[in-house]
């Protein structure tokens, strides 16, 4: 028996056999068959028994062979399953890291999409109105010919500043620009009535004081 079989077949149309069998001799042919299945290399006892297990013996190695070939079929079988199951395990390792690697990519292309959206040149009316509400803000007086001249500036120079370099964040470029642009520090703001009163007190106060200059001998004869 080879290794690993743990049983073997008697069939039924070896009955007529057994039939012509007495007991002991019956007996003496079954201890045989499994002493031979068991590899124990038995001698037959007597010349019947060798007879009669003759034919029983060609059964047993034809059923070897064909369990040594079911064997090796299912150990192909196994190791191609295996195989399978490997490629199987690596081509979802592999969808995984492309999935993984996607993502990655997905993010990397939304980053630039965003640094190019901030690249992106404004229309000049965007750029102007964004300018004027925080010249308005900061009290700042830069004329719109100067925010213009700008913004045109930029576009010929290929969307960068002055220095050369590329304006990655227009709104935040602008409003770093727009203090070199005020021809003002602040704008005038109204005059308040209690400032217009000071004012006019050191307007008069002034104007007195340049009279009594030119004027001596008045300020005396009103004295006396």
């Amino acid at each position: 028996m080879a290794t690993g079989k743990k049983s073997f077949i008697l069939y039924c149309d070896q009955k007529g056999l057994w039939d012509k069998l007495d007991n002991e001799q019956a007996g003496k042919l079954i201890k045989h068959i499994i002493a031979y299945v068991n590899d124990d290399n038995p001698e037959e006892p007597d010349f019947v028994t060798s007879l009669a297990f003759e034919p029983i013996k060609q059964h047993l190695k034809r059923d070897l062979k064909r369990w040594e070939t079911q064997q090796s079929q299912r150990s192909k079988a196994g190791k191609k399953s295996a195989e399978v199951r490997k490629r199987n395990a690596t081509s979802v390792n592999e969808r995984l890291i492309s999935s993984t690697d996607n993502v990655n990519v997905s993010v990397s292309v939304n980053d630039s999409v965003s640094v190019n959206e901030n690249k992106q040149k404004p229309a000049y009316d965007e750029f102007r109105e964004y300018a004027l509400d925080k010249c308005s803000e900061l009290n700042f007086n830069v004329p719109e010919n100067k925010i213009n001249a700008k913004y045109q500036s930029w576009i010929g120079n290929g969307w960068r500043n002055g220095n050369g370099k590329q304006i990655n964040n227009w709104k935040s470029t602008l409003l770093n620009t727009l203090p070199y642009l005020n021809e003002k520090e602040t704008v005038e703001q109204p005059e308040t009535p209690e400032d217009k009163e000071a004012r006019e007190f050191m307007e008069n106060l002034k104007r007195e004081s340049y009279n009594e200059i030119l004027n001596p001998n008045e300020g005396a004869r009103k004295i006396d």
